[in-house]
């Protein structure tokens, strides 16, 4: 009875996921919505950003019910939870009958996504109790944001220099793996292109994959990538310009889909970047807490040990 409720549930909530991508294509807003969402969600995969877009578009943070209980606060009586779906691991039964063998390992063997399920979450307006410890944004301004620039620089894989990038703000160049910044803009649109190229130089690695990339569909990934981390990062992002997402996907679904997991990877890769460098640069700390959000059970030194975060390593799609 109750395997049935979970892929009852499942089913509905796969179904739910087709309806929102529908709504991308048709509805240029739609899109600009759902990356808000994946911004206030960054370590959440794009298709629970999705959902929670289209139950609960007011939500701040999710949680499941006991998750919630952990962190002082309760669900209130009446509340409906949003459905998400979360991933089904699987340890393969070698690895397990090794372990029980007691052969030496340096770490569990990983266990591996085979499915999803669907499971419940609420959010925190739902909730009500002890306030959340996440630390606030600051607010950018021009010395702030030249700050903030200034530490967001050391976190690509890749240097990032000031020079002559001509009619360009920022130019990505996969031949000699570098970001180059027009060294006259200003910090804010200096933010918004390191964002932008930093997105290019996570999809476009190689002379050979610049060559072969579909222009309209990579300056959409890129911008959109921007857009999410600039927002939530606490930048204004009132001028930034997405571009028609269905434009070049021929109205296709699938496209539009490839898109959105293709811009949540790159989020996932920036956001664990930058947990990485606030290992060592106190400055950058706060924001990695705030970009990972409350999370129950965690004490301030585990929250300080970040790790490498895959799409399917959370509640994933």
């Amino acid at each position: 009875m109750l395997k049935e409720a979970i892929r009852t549930n499942t089913d509905e909530a796969r179904a739910l996921v087709d309806q929102g991508v529908q709504q991308l294509v048709e509805d240029p807003e739609a899109w600009r919505q759902w990356a808000r969402t994946l911004a206030r969600f960054p370590t959440y995969s794009p298709g629970n950003a999705l959902l929670i877009m289209l139950q609960r578009p007011d939500a701040t943070y999710v949680a499941g019910y006991n998750a919630w209980k952990q962190m002082g606060r309760q669900v209130q009586k009446g509340e409906k939870g949003i459905t998400i779906l979360a991933p089904v691991k699987y340890r393969a039964p070698d690895e397990e009958a090794e372990r029980e063998e007691g052969v030496e390992s340096p770490k569990p063997a990983p266990r591996h996504v085979v499915g999803f399920k669907a499971a419940t979450v609420f959010a925190y307006e739902q909730t009500q109790g002890a306030p959340l410890q996440v630390p606030k944004a600051i607010p950018l301004t021009s010395d702030t944001m030249a700050e903030l620039l200034s530490h967001l620089m050391g976190v690509p894989r890749v240097p990032v220099l000031f020079g002559d990038t001509g009619r360009a703000y920022g130019v990505w160049s996969p031949a000699t793996q570098q970001i180059t910044l027009r060294a006259d803009a200003a910090p804010d649109q200096h933010l918004k292109t390191l964002l932008h190229e930093w997105s290019h130089s996570l999809g476009i690695t190689t002379v050979e994959q610049a060559r072969e990339r579909h222009v309209g569909q990579e300056e959409v990934t890129a911008e959109t990538t921007a857009y999410v981390l600039a927002d939530a990062l606490g930048l204004d992002t009132k001028g930034y310009s997405q571009g028609y997402v269905a434009g070049w996907a021929d109205n296709d679904p699938k496209n539009i889909t490839r898109v959105q997991q293709e811009v949540g990877r790159r989020v996932h890769a920036m956001v664990n970047q930058i947990e990485l460098a606030a290992e060592t640069d106190p400055e950058l700390k706060s924001i990695a807490d705030r970009l990972r959000g409350p999370k129950p059970g965690v004490t301030a030194a585990k929250a300080s040990r970040p790790r490498e975060r895959a799409l399917d390593d959370e509640l994933a799609l």
